[in-house]
């Protein structure tokens, strides 16, 4: 498989994925979609960023899928399974194809879809999703950041021969491969646990979890979760994550978390992904999450489960 002829499957798009297909196609990549639903045979989207607009469009995928297929698949946490299942049944579909997988929380994956050729993809990068009033998609790219991209095991000692990965550096940077993301996943999902359901539960802009009385509630729910990641051998500190917490918060003052966005579009949220698994995994590790406790019984007394 070499840099000049991947072929990119982008799942959706949704924001990440059209985020990551427009910076492909305007890199002159070869992109197609595979679509969450039956419609027409090319995808239209634009992305707007700060300085400019870019409108996208892309084939839908044709099968058999061709040998240097690489997929993109960045959803819901509750969507991972479904979406790896379906990949696994188009036509042409081998397990050696790399499969690039972004989303918030953590997923138990069952024991078929472990063996697939996955690439864990974190992101900081901040993207919204809409349609106009043409129903055209639109994706606002509201923040830039930074992304770090999984090697896996087969390319462990030459993470620089991961062609897909080179290419994303290009196109869709800054992006570092890495050999093991386990650590910067776990950063993440506690910057997640604590900023999306605070402000979903408290219908304020990331910035408002600044304010000097949300503090001890904050370090308490970080020093919590790295508790737990202590006990699945994730080395943090509560100080380094409380810290990355006030900074997420602060980069992204005026935003408004993508699960207060759920619950203002009446979508189904990552609650259970988040601060569902986290208090699952303390309770098999022995370890409490009280504070943790506090905020799902409050989430689901205000929105239910």
């Amino acid at each position: 498989m070499t840099k000049a002829n991947l072929n990119w499957v982008i799942l959706g798009p949704g924001a990440i994925g059209g985020l990551i297909g427009g910076a492909l196609l305007e890199h002159g990549q070869i992109v197609s979609v595979l679509p969450r639903k039956s419609g027409p045979r090319e995808i239209n989207w634009q992305v707007t960023h700060k300085q400019f607009k870019a409108d996208c469009s892309a084939p839908v995928i044709t099968q058999p899928l061709p040998e240097n297929t690489v997929f993109v698949v960045a959803v819901k946490a509750f969507d991972v399974v479904q979406a790896l299942q379906r990949i696994t049944t188009l036509h042409g579909f081998n397990k050696t194809m790399p499969i690039i997988i972004s989303h918030n929380g953590m997923v138990e994956l069952p024991e078929p879809v472990k063996e697939l050729n996955l690439h864990p993809l974190v992101t900081t990068h901040g993207a919204v999703i809409s349609r106009n009033e043409n129903g055209k998609l639109c994706i606002e790219h509201r923040g830039a950041g930074r992304s770090w991209l999984e090697v896996g095991p087969a390319v462990r000692n030459q993470p620089t021969d991961f062609d897909p990965g080179l290419v994303l550096q290009q196109a869709f940077p800054p992006l570092t491969l890495e050999q093991d993301l386990s650590q910067r996943r776990w950063l993440k999902f506690i910057i997640n646990c604590v900023i999306n359901p605070l402000t979903a539960v408290h219908q304020c802009a990331n910035g408002e979890l600044l304010k000097e009385n949300w503090q001890t509630q904050v370090y308490s729910l970080v020093a919590e979760a790295v508790a737990v990641a202590k006990s699945q051998n994730v080395s943090l500190t509560t100080e380094e994550c409380y810290k990355e917490v006030l900074f997420v918060a602060k980069e992204t003052a005026l935003n408004h978390s993508s699960m207060l966005q759920d619950i203002q579009q009446q979508r189904r949220t990552e609650i259970q992904q988040l601060t569902g698994y986290l208090i699952n995994a303390g309770k098999t590790a022995g370890v409490a999450t009280p504070t943790h406790q506090q905020l799902l019984d409050e989430f689901q007394r205000s929105y239910g489960g």
